[in-house]
């Protein structure tokens, strides 16, 4: 049950839980460099006209924080290729981050190809909004691949780079979401072998839920953290704040018409810690 949670919990925040048997990570650990074999990106001035970025990206988003995977991926997939093909690199890497954090579910080696072009555009246009997002969308691989501790160094130096951002609180999410999978150990990861972990992954959804509520239009961001928070308490048997925290995402989840994984979790939670009413 505890390994079904675990997935359960990084489908809802992530959209990952299957991983490639081949899969071997970046080289680099938790930096954002070049992959291991191709060239060191070119920081001279792009020669092609950098156009706005385009309005779908900022949809793209949304659809992912709604946790509308599949629509995210419909539209992200052929707009980053068209602006990669125009080599629009600010758009491109924003777009392939993105698409990246809505592919790894079911297999995370889906998201390896677009997490790695943000990165070289990050790395390329040094621009902090396209790093940011380039370091979820690596994390969100590695922690796909079980590389928990790369996964986790990103999203703490993702939140870094912007510690009040629009991307802060998300950041925050994952990286308790990478604490909570460090808590466990095993090869099926069902054995609780760090439990000072949990401690720390609920002190970061606490983290990510208070600036949530300073930002408005963040109702999904808290809803998530709230989530972490419910599955941490869970974890530790405290089924009181495992339902309160897990009813309270469920209403935020509701109210704003999210998709079928993230009220999965909160119901899976719901139900595991016998609290009187399942979200809807």
């Amino acid at each position: 049950m505890k390994r079904t949670l675990l997935c359960l919990t990084v489908i809802a925040l992530l959209g990952a839980c299957k991983k490639d048997p081949a899969t071997t990570p970046p080289d680099g650990g938790a930096g954002t460099g070049t992959p291991s074999g191709d060239t060191k990106p070119d920081t001279a001035a792009p020669t092609v006209t950098q156009e706005p970025d385009p309005p779908a990206i900022a949809q793209g988003r949304e659809l992912f924080l709604l946790g509308n995977f599949d629509k995210a991926k419909e539209l992200l997939t052929p707009l980053t290729e068209d602006l990669k093909t125009r080599q629009q690199l600010r758009a491109s890497g924003l777009s392939a981050a993105w698409l990246a954090l809505a592919v790894v579910d079911p297999v995370a080696e889906d998201a390896k190809d677009p997490a790695e072009h943000a990165v070289a555009m990050g790395d390329q246009t040094g621009d902090k909004e396209v790093q940011i997002v380039a370091k979820l969308a690596l994390g969100s691989y590695q922690l796909g691949i079980d590389d928990d501790v790369n996964a986790a160094a990103n999203f703490e130096a993702a939140y870094k780079l912007q510690t009040d951002g629009p991307n802060a609180g998300l950041a925050l999410v994952l990286y308790g979401e990478a604490k909570v999978n460090m808590a466990f150990g095993g090869e099926e990861k069902e054995q609780l072998a760090h439990p000072e972990e949990l401690d720390s992954a609920a002190s970061t959804f606490t983290k990510a839920q208070r600036l949530a509520a300073s930002q408005p239009g963040s109702e999904m961001i808290a809803a998530r953290a709230l989530t972490g928070l419910a599955s941490v308490a869970n974890y530790k048997k405290n089924l009181r704040d495992a339902c309160s925290n897990a009813m309270e995402a469920g209403k935020l989840f509701t109210a704003k018409k999210a998709g079928q994984p993230l009220m999965e979790r909160v119901n899976a939670i719901i139900d595991d810690a016998k609290c009187p009413k399942a979200a809807s």
